[in-house]
């Protein structure tokens, strides 16, 4: 009997002292940007896996307790033929923002007191990027193996889980997701998306947020748009408050303390050309093009999402992904090569997570969730594998922001 109270004791003891994880959304996420992977590794643009995929995604979310609008759409390809591709679309009402001003008011004009038809895009391509695959020595070309878990079924992960959460955890915003198709093929479910909002509808967009491949990249990164930039080292605060407001997100809660997640801002400092023809610091944002370019085109603030490595010293350099050298033979690219791969990358970043805390024996990896390791304040905290923990914490850092409204309005909960 006593041996059972001390013991009793003890786990009392250690579950006080074990802390709450922020984001700590489970494993569907991952699991399912598994099986997406899994079940259509070559989902490419107007393929049908592209489209079978579609219904897996409207599926899920029909789960979740949404009703998906499936939006068809046709472009024409290199040789003049006509192929069809579909956005899945959900949308979320928030509680709006009341009026809490931080700065002083200027001119003649009285705030609005509240604002609560406010819209936030969140979306993000599900179709893989097309692997190039030269012959071998021998004439031989190795099958595919490429399933695009990281272009990008971790970032539809992210998105689907935000949206899960957000039925919980209101936004302040309209929350529209949308799941883009043909997003390789010059993101052009993106571009009919935005030209199918009637104009009442776009000028109530206050943003739009782009997640793109997340997983394998060597760090989380977030960028404004090329419309934030202004030339030279000046920039539209005004288009970057979002980008901004993400990254107090991610201080305000220590993610990188409790968690392991951070989110990095491109800190380059070279000049560079945006796609409106002003050469500005590059900084902050990125020369990439994606699902966010078409609403960064017409004066959106955007926010894109994405993992890489933007230590570089010239734009001839962005699109580096990772220095590991696992991808020395693809330039440290990830995105469209075989590398794109699930069991590749899950057993990197094991052996990467093993070596990290110095183990001498094998992680049991199929019960992960019950090793712990020791936080800055003593408590106790899960280790997470890389998929889920950036997942979440992606998602995370979204559903907070759907939460930061324009400046000097603040969340109606």
């Amino acid at each position: 009997m006593t041996i059972f109270v001390l013991t009793a004791v003890a786990c009392s003891e250690r579950e006080g002292r074990e802390t709450v994880r922020i984001a700590d959304y489970g494993n569907s996420g991952a699991d399912f940007a598994r099986e997406l992977a899994l079940r259509y590794p070559r989902r490419e643009a107007y393929s049908d896996q592209e489209r079978m995929a579609s219904v897996y995604i409207a599926n899920r979310l029909t789960e979740m307790g949404y009703s998906p609008e499936i939006q068809e759409f046709t472009a024409l390809d290199s040789e003049g033929n006509y192929k069809s591709s579909q956005n899945i679309i959900v949308r979320l009402n928030g509680n709006g923002f009341r009026y809490a001003p931080k700065t002083k008011e200027t001119g003649d004009q009285t705030p609005d007191r509240r604002k609560d038809d406010l819209i936030l895009i969140v979306g993000a391509h599900y179709d893989t990027p097309p692997v190039n695959l030269e012959p071998g020595e021998d004439g031989v070309t190795e099958p595919i193996v490429a399933d695009g878990i990281h272009d990008n079924a971790s970032g539809v992960a992210a998105v689907m889980t935000a949206a899960r959460i957000m039925r919980e955890v209101k936004p302040g915003y309209d929350v529209t997701f949308v799941l883009f198709g043909a997003g390789t093929a010059s993101y052009t479910g993106a571009k009919h998306f935005l030209s199918s909002l009637k104009d009442e509808e776009r000028s109530r967009i206050d943003a739009m947020v782009n997640v793109g491949p997340i997983f394998a990249g060597d760090k989380v990164y977030a960028h404004a748009g090329h419309n934030s930039v202004t030339g030279g080292e000046y920039k539209n605060y005004a288009k970057r408050r979002k980008l901004y407001q993400m990254t107090d997100i991610f201080f305000e809660y220590k993610l990188n303390t409790r968690n392991g997640y951070a989110i990095y801002t491109n800190q380059a400092s070279f000049l560079a050309e945006t796609t409106h023809g002003t050469r500005g610091i590059f900084r902050e944002w990125t020369t990439k093009l994606s699902d966010h370019t078409p609403f960064d085109k017409v004066g959106i603030p955007v926010v894109f999402m994405e993992s890489g490595e933007y230590r570089i010293k010239s734009a001839s350099e962005v699109g580096l992904e990772s220095k590991n050298p696992l991808f020395n033979s693809s330039n440290g690219v990830i995105s469209g090569t075989q590398f794109d791969c699930t069991s590749t990358l899950e057993e990197l970043f094991k052996d990467m997570e093993e070596q990290r805390a110095r183990q001498t024996l094998p992680i049991d990896w199929e019960n992960l969730e019950e090793e712990t390791d020791a936080s800055d304040d003593g408590s106790e905290q899960k280790r997470i594998p890389r998929l889920p923990l950036r997942i979440n914490n992606t998602a995370f850092v979204i559903v907070q922001l759907a939460r930061k409204g324009p400046l000097d309005y603040e969340f109606d909960g």
